[in-house]
């Protein structure tokens, strides 16, 4: 049995087909250009996007696929009208516009509310919403009058596939228009906001039939990190699951619902025939894009290069890895990256290094404030694309001070899609797949120690300073 998947991040669409051993067989790949239109706006051509998505269903009939999932990126919204036609841009998680919103005197003053401090964020799906409709009022119009539709990603996507209002229990559960525990509406939200009520879309199992595409029926849908969970395996108590992607993102699955301090949010990782598995998250926007910034700017050659580089540092920079407002470990909305501590014997290797390094301190801080919630877990599996480093692999684990595991091919959420749709097929079951780790690599701690001087590099987190 071949399953396809099409897993829709924020720099490309990777298509894949996975054979009866959760092996990738076959991979492509489609960019999709970020559109900018002011230095908050990052944006998603909606065109772009749906084009690409049809050609991924007919590049996996094309290799014999007859069954596939799509993962999605998150918090990202746009709005379309009844014939699947775009109206909007993908308004993407990384688009900070909606700040506007929240910087009203009435929303600073309601932040305060226990329920609302977690929802009135530049970065709430919710709050993007707002920000569309009150940036487009021939939109709201139409919505009003049951002629357009707001919503994720993953709702547009799943409209396309069936001519359906609906969205997967992963990625409504993130708007903050639905509690995630009983997926009831809040309708205390839509009343702070001014939102329609019409923007309800009905909530999907993660497993279930949606629609089909090019020959191609489509029966999993789900959020980027919630797949990658599953496909890391890490869904026990005892595992970590960190995605150095473009951003980090760091998850533990919890026994039951928990609702965590407002630098962590609640996550659903699927819902399915009446259970629901949920977890907590702490992630850093600047994760992978700093590595990419260094190539951008010419320090580093080349991505691949980056262990060799590392491995000839004789020492580390102290590098605040932000490439907008400051989200982590404190939030600072005036501060973004910055580099310090160079001298006349500073080498490129220095710099680059300085960069990985703090990476990982940031990453090794949002791993304590998981654990302040979820409880330790003696064991990290790493994936994304940062984990191609050894170097990275082997400075997370001093870091953390336990052993990371590298899921095989780094792509738990690709391999996590697979999965689901092997539980559709009826080949697993739901408990089986925690049993299902695929491992190629593993470091422990003290393999390879940070240089930076940790005590700097806090306190240069609080200088607050814009750097440009």
């Amino acid at each position: 049995m071949k399953y396809g998947v099409v897993d829709i991040g924020g720099t490309g669409v990777k298509i894949s087909v996975y054979d009866d051993e959760f092996r990738r067989v076959d991979y492509t790949r489609i960019r999709i250009p970020i559109t900018s239109t002011s230095g908050d706006a990052v944006e998603h051509d909606a065109i772009w996007v749906r084009e690409a998505l049809f050609h991924s269903f007919r590049w996996l009939r094309e290799r014999g696929v007859k069954l596939a999932g799509i993962a999605t990126y998150r918090a990202s919204i746009l709005a379309w009208g009844r014939e699947g036609d775009p109206l909007t841009n993908i308004i993407t998680w990384m688009d900070r516009r909606s700040k506007n919103i929240i910087s009203k005197p009435i929303y600073r003053i309601l932040r305060h509310a226990p329920l609302l401090n977690r929802i009135l964020r530049a970065d709430s799906p919710a709050v993007r919403i707002r920000w569309l409709l009150e940036s487009n009022p021939d939109i709201r119009v139409r919505v009003e009058r049951g002629e357009a539709y707001v919503g994720t990603l993953s709702s547009y996507i799943a409209y396309l596939l069936s001519s359906r209002y609906i969205n997967d229990a992963s990625n409504e559960a993130l708007t903050g228009l639905i509690h995630p525990k009983g997926f009831k509406r809040l309708w205390l939200v839509y009343d702070v906001l001014g939102l329609p009520k019409s923007i309800d879309p009905e909530v999907i199992d993660n497993i279930s039939y949606i629609g089909s595409a090019e020959g191609v029926d489509v029966s999993v849908l789900i959020a980027d990190q919630q797949a990658s969970i599953i496909g890391s395996s890490c869904l026990t108590m005892e595992c970590l699951k960190i995605t150095g992607s473009t951003g980090v993102f760091v998850d533990a699955v919890t026994r039951d619902f928990t609702m965590p301090g407002k630098a962590l949010i609640p996550l659903v990782v699927y819902r399915f025939m009446g259970e629901t598995l949920y977890a907590i998250e702490g992630f850093t926007p600047s994760g992978g894009s700093i590595i990419e910034w260094l190539v951008g700017v010419g320090l580093l050659d080349r991505v691949e290069d980056l262990d060799r580089v590392v491995g000839e540092a004789r020492g580390s920079t102290v590098f605040i890895p932000s490439l907008s407002a400051l989200d982590y470990p404190s939030r600072r909305s005036e501060a973004t990256g910055l580099i310090y501590g160079l001298s006349h014997s500073t080498s490129r290797s220095d710099i680059i290094r300085g960069a990985l390094e703090s990476i990982i301190l940031v990453v090794a801080s949002i791993v304590e404030s998981v654990e302040r919630i979820a409880g330790r877990r003696e064991l990290i599996r790493a994936d994304g694309g940062l984990s191609n480093s050894i170097s990275y692999l082997k400075l997370l684990a001093s870091a953390c001070n336990r052993r990371v595991e590298r899921v095989r091919g780094v792509d738990g959420t690709g391999r996590g899609v697979a999965l689901l749709l092997a539980v559709y097929d009826g080949r697993l079951k739901v408990r089986e797949l925690e049993e299902l780790s695929d491992i190629d690599y593993t470091a422990e701690p003290g393999y390879l120690d940070l240089k930076i001087d940790t005590s700097m590099w806090r306190e240069a987190l609080g200088w607050g300073l814009r750097v440009s």
